[in-house]
């Protein structure tokens, strides 16, 4: 297959760690323009601007003036990733008004905004790729014990999926999404890795270059659309 990838520029938030750090150096591999969006690590970040033509981001997601570059970034994107969406284990009756705002704010409305701001500018080049990220098990609507309100939030990215391919494949945009199992992140403690890795059916966690392997692969061919993928080593199918 032809490198369709080549040339294009890529916008990616939460690049700076875990899969978003991956799938970051798999884009610069592919000879794509990549501006990343993540928390201060700033080797990382000149890891990624040594290797081509890479640009760091590095500043607060809450404050406006700084959705409204990322916006301006994402309207400039052929390519949007957001991998950015943390995580909460909290049962409902005790999760919190802010803590309820701060997640369904991260895991939804952030690519919500984002998506909108990317349209414009890929409607007009008749061209894009949006790529999402679910959590496990949020490719299907199904009931949460201990992380409803992060659940909630990421089942909403599969129905923002499914309603971007619906409408814009005219444009020769395509909009899928990955559902990550268990993966090695490179953030977790030696106690959650053990426990982590206990969950998945082999036993061992996922390693990050598995998950982008899935990203390209749903990122260079334009027939998948509206496509949500698990990436669990079967835990989905528990």
């Amino acid at each position: 297959m032809d490198n369709v990838l080549q040339g294009k520029s890529a916008m990616i938030v939460g690049g700076t760690s875990g899969i978003g750090y991956c799938l970051a150096q798999s884009l610069l591999q592919e000879s794509v323009s990549v501006v990343v969006q993540g928390k201060i690590n700033s080797k990382r970040v000149a890891s990624l601007c040594s290797q081509g033509n890479a640009a760091g981001l590095i500043c607060d997601l809450q404050k406006v003036a700084y959705l409204e570059e990322l916006c301006r970034y994402a309207d400039a994107a052929d390519i949007l990733c957001v991998v950015y969406g943390p995580f909460l284990q909290k049962p409902l009756d005790i999760t919190t008004a802010k803590e309820w705002n701060t997640t369904v704010y991260a895991n939804l409305t952030l690519p919500g905004i984002l998506v909108s701001a990317a349209l414009s500018g890929m409607k007009e080049r008749k061209w894009g790729r949006i790529l999402l990220f679910g959590g496990t098990e949020t490719q299907v609507l199904r009931g949460f014990r201990t992380n409803a309100a992060y659940g909630a939030a990421k089942m909403g990215i599969m129905s923002l999926v499914k309603s971007v391919s619906m409408e814009y494949a005219f444009y020769g945009i395509t909009a899928n999404a990955v559902c990550p199992g268990f993966t090695d992140s490179g953030l977790l403690t030696e106690d959650t890795r053990a426990i982590w890795a206990k969950k998945n059916p082999d036993g061992e966690l996922i390693a990050p270059e598995a998950i982008t392997e899935a990203a390209l692969f749903l990122l260079k061919d334009g027939s998948y659309n509206g496509v949500v993928m698990p990436v669990d080593k079967g835990w989905s199918s528990f």
